[in-house]
């Protein structure tokens, strides 16, 4: 008679660490090309508008004192898989010169070149993965849009998206000008003609604001709205750009490196990418300051009505 039950065992072992890896994955061992799956798209964004839902109905109640903290925890909720995506983006850019390296000391033996295929694959594999938390970050900030009725901005930084779901990017100035001092301007990054904005905090009437940059826009057809995203005219002119799928770039005092003059060197900031033209409606002495200098340097300036 023949024992089976070391047999039942060691089958029984077999199919756990086979029904594992159908349920989990089997994680690549190091030296491995890692062949798995990134994610299911549709699964995690289901699951991401799910967790958004609750965090409205189930958590900030309308109603409630937690109400009030709804704007806040939902601009978190997006910041968290924009993070993410720097993150990413800088684990990629350090992998980057040790490929170049790689492919420089290429000398047709298989070492050489399964080092470089896997470096290649941990790129793409990284780059992929930036990829999906932006598909993540955009529906996120899809929601912040419609619960807010506010366009979601990151308090520092550019807002990109390769994968196209943003209507407009918006970078920062810095970012702008690092790329055009390098001529390499990336495919996603705003190229056309640059026209300022500026004005003060008190809008009347946000429709008029929207009809004069229609008209602007209709000079330039391929405008690209600088403005240094401050509450006011700025804003609203930042929601006509993501409507209108217009690209931003955004110009932010410093306040932590030049304090009270942060408004003023940002206006210099500002003039120092050359726009084409200014469009100014009634403001502050920062906005005065700006229209001035812009004057002095022969930038067009068009005065609008409040």
């Amino acid at each position: 008679m023949i024992d089976t039950r070391e047999q039942t065992a060691t089958a029984s072992q077999t199919a756990a660490i086979c029904e594992n890896i159908a349920l989990y994955g089997a994680s690549p061992e190091r030296g491995e090309i890692d062949s798995r799956e990134v994610w299911d798209e549709d699964d995690a964004t289901e699951a991401l508008a799910e967790a958004i839902r609750i965090m409205v109905d189930g958590i900030t109640v309308d109603g409630t004192q937690m109400a009030d903290e709804r704007e806040a925890l939902l601009w978190s909720i997006v910041n968290c898989f924009h993070a993410q995506i720097g993150r990413l983006d800088r684990a990629v850019d350090r992998i980057v010169p040790e490929m170049k390296d790689l492919e420089t000391a290429q000398d047709g033996t298989e070492v050489k070149a399964w080092e470089l295929q896997l470096l290649t694959a941990r790129a793409q594999n990284l780059g992929d993965r930036r990829d999906a938390f932006e598909r993540l970050r955009d529906t996120a900030a899809g929601a912040y849009l419609a619960e807010t009725n506010d366009v979601w901005r990151p308090r520092n930084g550019s807002h990109t998206s390769k994968s196209g779901a943003l209507t407009s990017a918006a970078i920062d100035a810095r970012d702008y000008r690092r790329a055009r001092k390098e001529r390499e301007i990336s495919s996603h990054l705003p190229d056309g003609t640059l026209v300022a904005v500026t004005g003060g905090k008190e809008v009347a009437d946000p429709g008029a604001v929207w009809s004069v940059l229609d008209r602007t826009r209709a000079k330039h057809g391929n405008m690209v709205l600088v403005h240094g995203g401050a509450p006011g005219i700025e804003t609203v002119a930042a929601k006509w750009a993501e409507a209108r799928s217009v690209d931003q770039v955004i110009v932010r005092p410093d306040w932590k490196a030049h304090g009270r003059a942060a408004p003023f060197r940002r206006n210099d900031e500002m003039l120092d990418l050359l726009p084409k033209g200014i469009v100014a409606w009634p403001g502050s002495g920062i906005t005065d300051n700006l229209v001035d200098k812009a004057r002095q340097m022969g930038i067009p300036v068009m005065t609008a009505t409040p």
